[in-house]
């Protein structure tokens, strides 16, 4: 049914023969079609866990001390952003959510943040407010991405 969602297990795709790796290709790109994909994967679940339990603990906190991570100047790519502040492109009406949005640091150096300084910010993480936050985000976020170009990887082929 072309409402379900499908699964890919990526190590199957990753340590499968030539039949096996087909099947799991061709079951990504059947997925497409919904836009959504429940992958199996190896990224440790200790991670996962201990990541979520961080955020958990940012956003446990009063939004007074959540607000001293908002990064001004960066339209929400670092960074906390509270709620009610951003509106999507198709409401009238501010979104009731909050985000910490973090990623790796781009060298100041690099092509992109000579290129882009307006995109390419120093990241804020909560580390004052969280000690350890970064490092496991930072851990997690790695892992994440990782995860993706595996995935793309697969839609390659």
């Amino acid at each position: 049914m072309a409402d379900e969602i499908g699964e890919v297990d990526l190590l199957r795709y990753e340590q499968g023969d030539g039949p096996a790796r087909r099947a799991v290709v061709d079951g990504l790109m059947r997925s497409l079609a919904t836009g959504f994909v429940y992958v199996a994967h190896d990224v440790s679940e200790d991670l996962i866990d201990e990541a979520y339990g961080m955020l958990e603990a940012f956003f446990s906190l009063p939004a007074e001390e959540k607000a001293a991570f908002v990064a001004p100047g960066t339209h929400g790519q670092t960074g906390y952003t509270g709620l009610l502040v951003e509106t999507a492109a198709t409401a009238d009406v501010a979104d009731w959510k909050e985000m910490l949005n973090w990623a790796r640091d781009v060298a100041p150096a690099h092509p992109l943040r000579t290129r882009f300084p307006h995109r390419y910010h120093d990241q804020v993480l909560p580390e004052a407010a969280v000690p350890g936050i970064a490092e496991v985000l930072n851990a997690f976020h790695d892992a994440i991405a990782d995860l993706q170009r595996r995935v793309l990887r697969i839609i390659a082929e």
